[in-house]
């Protein structure tokens, strides 16, 4: 158990010193300028269709191994608080289940076999209390633990289709129609010859 929650807590400090390095780095070179057709210009200035065609997908998923990477490149600084809280909480609340799924496992232990040396850390409770408040905690491990992985898989996911979606074209070039119109359903059965008129809508995407 000690060797577990060891793990976990150097593990989390990897992570973090991992992160804060991967901070700086993306910081310092998205403050760099950048040449297009022989000229310096900054970001600001850069046409979208260049800005979407350096912004890797792959890139922001490879990041995001170290969670809030990929949201780190995907300059959505905001989430990543919310990364850690959720996945932090997940991983300290399962350990601590953990941890007390063990502790009841050896007060269990002690009262069903008299010739362990396991200590008997609830004397309190009755070995049916002990035994249903073990399967509590180890019910209670398992979720948190494939929440902390969900939460981890969710901000890779996350990540990547933020950076797809980075610079979609959603200006004023983009027209989208919604309006009633008859359709002919009789068409959609192979049936030109007669006209059954429907009312239905008709949504068009001009491009301009």
């Amino acid at each position: 158990m000690q060797r577990l929650l060891i793990f976990i807590f150097a593990a989390m400090r990897v992570i973090l010193i991992l992160f804060f390095s991967l901070c700086t780095h993306l910081v310092s070179a998205q403050a760099d300028s950048v040449a297009v057709e022989g000229k310096i210009v900054t970001e600001e200035n850069i046409p979208d269709s260049l800005l979407a065609a350096q912004h890797s997908p792959k890139k922001a998923a490879l990041l995001s191994l170290i969670p809030g990477g990929g949201q780190i490149y995907n300059k959505k600084y905001w989430k990543v608080p919310f990364i850690y809280a959720i996945g932090g909480a997940a991983v300290y609340f399962s350990a601590s289940n953990y941890k007390n799924y063990q502790l009841f496992r050896e007060t269990l232990i002690s009262r069903v076999d008299s010739n362990s040396d396991a200590p008997d850390n609830h004397p309190q409770l009755t070995q049916s209390g002990v035994q249903a408040e073990m399967e509590k905690h180890q019910k209670n491990f398992e979720l948190l633990l494939i929440g902390a992985v969900l939460v981890y898989a969710i901000q890779i996911v996350d990540a990547t289709v933020d950076a797809h979606l980075m610079y979609f074209d959603v200006s004023d070039d983009l027209s989208l129609q919604v309006r009633p119109e008859i359709l002919n359903l009789n068409n959609l059965a192979y049936n030109p010859h007669q006209f059954k008129p429907t009312l239905g809508l008709s949504i068009k995407l001009h491009i301009r």
